[in-house]
């Protein structure tokens, strides 16, 4: 039996930042998009601290009052620790056209934000559709399984891939390589910070260097709810020292 076929102008792998942004200046130049997202949202991610320049993006896709009217964290700048050395930067004490602000974001409410954005603009937006195989070409086409089990087929003009952290692309069609960085690891959580009003600046996230080990630091990020985001990032060598759970 023949699977279903469905046609689009561009098919969006992942409803992230980058695949919502995507499909919303697609939109705009009248372009039918369609978002096959794996997961349902809203759902963690980790990434919380934005720089200004995404804020340019997401003006320009038209997003910006869906971010605005979202109620995130303010952010101006950073605040580099180590010992009892401090250091910050503002961004707004720049040479430079644009913005000098932006948020700190819970990344299920944020990516959410910008997914519901897209669809407002008319791009179509299907949770719990995972991509199963792709297959390359003039017009590429990608057999998907929906949230009931039905397999069909979509084709498409165009094939953008912004899958993240799932690599589909190079996954499914054997492209990945290794990376020449040095491999990290990091731990994280979110923590109900308890932060006494005036005493910390929630307006900048903090990145704070081990004392003792230059290469394993830590993040700090605020949010507008009071709780925040808590990580460090070391060599798995560093990590493996320490017995316990996460």
């Amino acid at each position: 039996m023949s699977l279903r076929t469905e046609t689009t102008d561009v098919m969006i792998i992942g409803a992230g930042p980058a695949g919502s942004v995507a499909a919303a200046f697609l939109r705009q130049q009248g372009r039918r998009v369609l978002i096959l997202e794996r997961q349902q949202f809203p759902r963690f991610s980790i990434g919380e601290s934005l720089l200004p320049q995404s804020m340019e993006y997401i003006e320009a896709a038209g997003l910006l009052r869906d971010v605005v009217e979202a109620g995130f964290q303010y952010k101006n700048g950073a605040t580099f620790a180590r010992g009892d050395q401090t250091t910050w930067f503002d961004f707004r004490d720049k040479f430079s056209p644009g913005w000098g602000t932006t948020y700190q974001v819970q990344r299920a409410t944020f990516d959410d934000v910008l997914a519901r954005g897209a669809e407002r603009m008319g791009a179509e937006l299907r949770f719990q559709h995972e991509v199963l195989e792709v297959e390359p070409g003039e017009r590429p086409r990608v057999k998907v399984r929906s949230p009931e089990g039905e397999e069909y087929l979509v084709e498409a003009g165009f094939l953008l891939d912004a899958s993240g952290f799932a690599r589909l692309l190079p996954r499914l069609l054997d492209l990945e390589r290794p990376s020449n960085f040095p491999v990290r690891g990091a731990l994280f959580t979110h923590v109900r910070d308890n932060t006494p009003a005036g005493s910390f600046d929630r307006n900048k996230i903090v990145i704070t260097a081990h004392p003792a080990h230059g290469d394993v630091w830590y993040w700090t990020i605020p949010f507008s709810n009071g709780c925040g985001s808590q990580g460090v990032v070391a060599e798995p060598s560093f990590m493996e020292k320490y017995t316990g759970t996460d």
